[in-house]
């Protein structure tokens, strides 16, 4: 569903987990191009994997802020990657990903 530009997901009441605002030096993210400060911060951009992997984030580019979600599991990465979503998605492969998004697992 589209609302002023923006792409909203109903997924029965659960929302999705966890995102990073932070680089590894506790500083925040500017509210665009984070995935380019996250690769200067020690990030590998990559494609869209078909499987899920570790350390996986998803940067969501709208149009007034970009939203750098953890994925932290098959089912999120499904989640992420549904192709009905169409704003652009950059992935980025960070070793503190987990650390970024204060995910306990």
């Amino acid at each position: 569903m589209h609302f002023y530009g923006v792409y909203i997901v109903f997924l029965n009441n659960k929302n999705m987990g966890y995102y990073i605002n932070e680089n590894s030096n506790g500083m925040k993210l500017p509210d665009c191009n984070k995935a380019d400060y996250l690769i200067l911060d020690g990030g590998v951009e990559v494609r869209c994997p078909k499987k899920f992997v570790r350390n996986l984030i998803c940067v969501i580019e709208n149009q007034l802020f970009d939203a750098a979600g953890y994925i932290y599991s098959e089912n999120e990465l499904k989640l992420f990657s549904d192709p009905k979503d169409p704003r652009p998605k950059r992935w980025i492969i960070h070793p503190n990903a987990a650390k970024l998004a204060n995910y306990n697992s």
